[in-house]
């Protein structure tokens, strides 16, 4: 469940509750009165939810193992890994994104409860800084040096020819992607299965521009997980789909498999293309640099949900004094690209009687 921003100290949430348990005219705010808002534009709802989710595990007593740039927290009850702004527990199959979402999965709490819980327990991250954070004193032990790519790579990356019919298998009929990509992306060594057993995981390599491996994105083929861990770099090389020197446009999504798919969807229709995966909702610096520097357009087209929002927001705002500089977004119909591909190929294989009524939704 997500809150609009704060109306006169009170949320938009609490007219949801108020709604959700038949109350009328009893007004609940989330946050005591005595929790002021130092960033008006900022609501406290935002704040909460973008406690680092390191600090909220720590606060439960987690110890913290680093994995290239996520790490997991694991004891009796869970096996939880998060990237980024999102988690997923191995142990119960689920996942969300953000501390609100996690406090609720821990606590067992309602929305109402958890928001007060991480209010009450936070500090303002310092002045002239937005967000809440987790007192130092209140962890339990601080993050460990996180292990170079090469020995991730060596533990979670190593490839296994005779898994790869799975893994094909799972981007093709799962996930509607074109095998004419698969197979190109796979015979330049960019995609391949990995030797876990008995499911393996598909591996997307990051490159940088020159070529060099820096990093890379695993998916599990057993589930629609939304979770994908990251090893290595993924700030100055990326998963690509296309030629991203020689491009004429550069599309940035948030995974392999939305790269994937928009290259499947776009790439008849532009000029020349290169999807490049970002590994989450935050576009690069680096990579919308390089498309500054070489003159080409620029489309920011991450998933269509608040996150993805706020990184088209970001993302313009990084470059609004840029001169010259063409970037635009591109939203998918769906919740993100292959949403979109494998709802083309489900339209293009209805009857022809249907077709047309469906294309038209």
């Amino acid at each position: 469940m997500t809150c609009a921003r704060f109306t006169n100290g009170l949320s938009a949430c609490s007219t949801m509750l108020e709604i959700r348990h038949g109350q009328k005219g009893a007004q609940v705010d989330p946050f005591p009165w005595r929790m002021a808002n130092p960033f008006p534009a900022y609501s406290l709802v935002d704040q909460v939810r973008d406690i680092p989710l390191g600090d909220l595990l720590h606060w439960h007593g987690f110890d913290l193992k680093p994995e290239g740039i996520s790490f997991r927290a694991r004891n009796d009850r869970h096996n939880i890994v998060v990237t980024g702004n999102r988690w997923f527990d191995n142990k119960a199959g689920k996942g969300g994104a953000g501390a609100i979402d996690l406090q609720m999965y821990l606590s067992g709490k309602d929305f109402l409860t958890s928001c007060q819980t991480l209010a009450s327990g936070s500090q303002s991250v310092g002045r002239g800084d937005l967000g809440l954070s987790f007192p130092p004193g209140q962890r339990t032990k601080s993050e460990q040096k996180r292990k170079p790519f090469h020995k991730l790579a060596a533990r979670y990356a190593v490839p296994n020819e005779t898994s790869w019919p799975i893994a094909r298998a799972y981007l093709i009929k799962t996930r509607k992607i074109k095998p004419v990509i698969v197979d190109e992306m796979h015979e330049i060594g960019s995609i391949y299965a990995n030797d876990h057993r008995p499911n393996p995981s598909l591996v997307f390599l990051h490159r940088t521009p020159h070529g060099k491996v820096e990093g890379a994105t695993l998916r599990d083929t057993r589930h629609e997980s939304t979770f994908r861990p990251c090893l290595g770099n993924k700030l100055t090389a990326w998963f690509i789909v296309g030629h991203l020197v020689e491009a004429h446009t550069v599309v940035a999504v948030e995974s392999p498999i939305d790269a994937l798919s928009y290259y499947s969807l776009y790439a008849g229709r532009h000029k020349s293309l290169a999807a490049v995966s970002c590994g989450g909702a935050t576009v690069p610096h680096e990579l919308m640099h390089q498309a500054y520097n070489r003159r080409q357009s620029f489309v920011v087209a991450l998933d269509n949900d608040p996150a993805g929002e706020r990184g088209w927001t970001k993302a313009w705002n990084e470059t609004v004094d840029w001169n010259g500089f063409n970037i635009s977004p591109h939203h998918p119909t769906g919740k993100d690209w292959n949403d979109d591909l494998i709802a083309l190929v489900h339209r293009l294989h209805l009857p022809k009687s249907q077709q047309s009524s469906s294309l038209r939704l």
